[in-house]
């Protein structure tokens, strides 16, 4: 039986979550990332520097099956206690119910932190990740008419919020 493990994102967890950002680059719109990034782009993004915005890994069996994240909404202190999710599974892992589980334990996390309110920034194509966090108390808050373009088609942009205080 294999378990998941959710862990502190680790510098050597690196090189297995940019695998699967990449894959999300190519072959999505599930980030409006166009080319693949580098190992130290990865490090900036799952690093931040501040403490209060953790990453963390997805385990099953050692090997990393996705990463979270909560990401600093803006760098003014007034969105201090306000929070980005980031949650991206491993392709070959989608609909093992690892994404609920690691907004599960965001959102835990995000409470522990002191934070008021997550949001969660969707492209409309991405009806999967629309119906997670509709599930778990997310409402549209924001419908951005238009604002990407990726594979030369015009999207547009959905952010979700829920209060957690």
């Amino acid at each position: 039986m294999s378990t998941l493990s959710i862990k502190p994102f680790r510098e050597e967890n690196i090189y297995a979550t940019l695998q699967i950002y990449n894959y999300y680059i190519e072959n999505s719109t599930a980030t409006f990332s166009i080319e693949p990034i580098t190992n130290d782009e990865m490090k900036n993004l799952a690093f931040s520097g501040l403490k209060r915005f953790p990453s963390y890994v997805l385990t099953v069996n050692g090997s990393v099956v996705g990463y979270s994240l909560l990401n600093r909404y803006k760098p003014r202190e007034a969105y201090d206690k306000t929070a980005e999710v980031t949650i991206y599974i491993a392709p070959e892992h989608v609909g093992n119910g690892y994404g609920q589980k690691a907004l599960d334990h965001i959102i835990e996390q995000a409470k522990e932190l002191d934070f008021h309110a997550l949001l969660a920034v969707i492209c409309h194509e991405n009806t999967e990740s629309i119906h997670l966090f509709e599930k778990n108390g997310f409402f549209k808050c924001a419908h951005f008419k238009e604002v990407g373009e990726k594979f030369d088609r015009i999207l547009d942009v959905l952010v979700y919020e829920k209060i957690v205080s």
